[in-house]
């Protein structure tokens, strides 16, 4: 698509607008790349002056940021929530409506570790599954979750979880399970080069490390979890 040599406006920013649109219209997705700065002269027919100052000004509006040696990217969405909410990742980015993604990497059963058991009030050695996800808005990975379910209180929850979004809608629709509170302990980790492939991100990248777990209203354990999400992709938000 050519620009307009004709109008008022300057090539830079129609340039500038028309990456803006591609954007919006999910055309450029979120932390993915877009195309070099040859390939955008020569898409629309400018010179490369003319791309510099557009992606600047898109880099400059936090739309776009450089990876040095890697290229230019959209800005990954960045969401901020309440951190001591009981509700999950599904459920939160539907209320504020956007479109959840869930990717199953892991879903296998294993004994209960001392620590696991403890804090699930089961049995070391009592059966568990291992559930491990990534998370996202559309097609952009934000979380990586690893979570534990007592499958001595939660018997086929394994046959369910592929067919639900939220684990949340499997417990209260199929075992009729409430939330009632939750603790977190956040700190900071770095990403892996495994956490890194599944989040789309560089290793060594800081991630967000939060230890949860969840009672029911009637206080018994109903899973243990840990989640990770790029610093630079969340902020959380607390209220006393």
């Amino acid at each position: 698509m050519k620009l307009n040599n004709s109008s008022s406006l300057p090539l830079y920013y129609q340039l500038k607008q028309n990456i803006k649109e591609a954007i919006d219209s999910n055309e450029y997705k979120p932390g993915k790349k877009i195309p070099n700065e040859t390939e955008l002269c020569e898409h629309y027919g400018v010179s490369r002056i003319t791309v510099r100052r557009a992606l600047q000004d898109l880099v400059d509006e936090g739309l776009l940021e450089r990876k040095q040696g890697k290229g230019t990217f959209v800005s990954a969405t960045k969401i901020t929530r309440e951190l001591i909410t009981v509700d999950g990742f599904t459920d939160y980015i539907k209320r504020i409506g956007k479109n959840p993604s869930t990717r199953i990497i892991l879903s296998k059963e294993v004994p209960a570790s001392k620590e696991e058991a403890e804090k699930l009030k089961v049995q070391e050695g009592a059966p568990l599954l291992r559930l491990v996800r990534v998370m996202g808005i559309e097609e952009q990975p934000l979380v990586i979750d690893v979570a534990h379910y007592s499958l001595e209180r939660f018997p086929d929850l394994p046959s369910y979880v592929y067919k639900y979004k939220s684990t949340y809608d499997v417990l209260k629709n199929i075992y009729g399970v409430v939330n009632g509170s939750s603790e977190k302990i956040l700190t900071v980790s770095f990403a892996t080069m495994e956490e890194a492939n599944y989040l789309e991100c560089e290793s060594g990248e800081p991630l967000f490390n939060i230890d949860k777990v969840l009672w029911d209203n009637n206080g018994v354990p109903i899973h243990i979890s840990n989640y990770k999400i790029p610093t630079a992709r969340a902020a959380f938000s607390i209220t006393t």
